[in-house]
């Protein structure tokens, strides 16, 4: 894993280049769980190529810090000015030295990353770095939407997929008990298109539902290819 980690932006996205169409997508999905007071600290593990941390300086947050296991994504990062650091030991870095910190910390992409052994250490270590009320906003790919496995099988560097029981399961482990879930928008720009494509995939997730109904499967009802977590301390 080290060889891709080292250089996990061209290896995970091909260029060194932001998608800016994200920065619409994580204000329309997330920017309202946001504390309104600027002066929060407020905190993105796994930052890629800082998308995330963009969003949180647009907004006006004066004390945000992205943390990242890969040089790559750091020294990416840093070029663009934003407030980053390369953590090798992050659950070390959020138990040990950031306890009781952080007003929101985000951890988007990321969980799908970490082995089962460490993950419900990991997610204790996020939950130890919260304020008390403090929220923590999880996004995975969802593997119980049609095609999930698209996103499951993408990235080499994935080592498990969730679905909402499963992810409820690993965070009631770690400690969290107030846990909401949310289908992760991604037509967020308002274009023609979107709409007419919001309109067929209704259209779709119906098709969809029946058919699991028919067989006797599971039938959830987030059905986007990407879903995230809200989670209070």
């Amino acid at each position: 894993m080290k060889e891709i980690l080292d250089s996990y932006i061209k290896v995970a996205f091909g260029s060194y280049e932001q998608a800016k169409f994200k920065f619409k997508q994580f204000e329309v999905n997330y920017k309202r769980f946001f504390p309104s007071g600027r002066d929060a600290r407020v905190l993105d593990v796994g930052i890629g190529r800082g998308e995330m941390l963009t969003c949180m300086k647009i907004w006006g947050y004066k004390n945000y810090l992205g943390i990242d296991i890969s040089p790559d994504t750091v020294d990416f990062c840093k070029s663009l000015g934003l407030n980053c650091a390369l953590v090798e030991d992050i659950p070390a870095w959020l138990e040990d030295k950031n306890k009781d910190t952080f007003e929101i910390i985000t951890l988007l992409d990321v969980l799908e990353h970490v082995r089962k052994e460490e993950t419900i250490g990991f997610l204790k270590a996020l939950r130890a770095s919260l304020k008390d009320g403090g929220l923590l906003i999880i996004q995975t790919p969802n593997l119980q939407s049609p095609d999930g496995q698209l996103h499951r099988y993408n990235d080499f560097t994935h080592e498990v997929g969730y679905i909402e029981h499963s992810l409820q399961q690993v965070l009631m482990a770690a400690g969290f008990k107030d846990i909401k879930f949310g289908g992760f928008e991604e037509f967020a720009i308002g274009i023609l298109k979107e709409k007419i494509l919001k309109v067929l995939r209704r259209f779709y997730w119906f098709y969809v539902r029946k058919l699991r109904l028919i067989n006797g499967n599971l039938n959830p009802d987030i059905l986007t290819p990407v879903f995230f977590a809200v989670v209070k301390k």
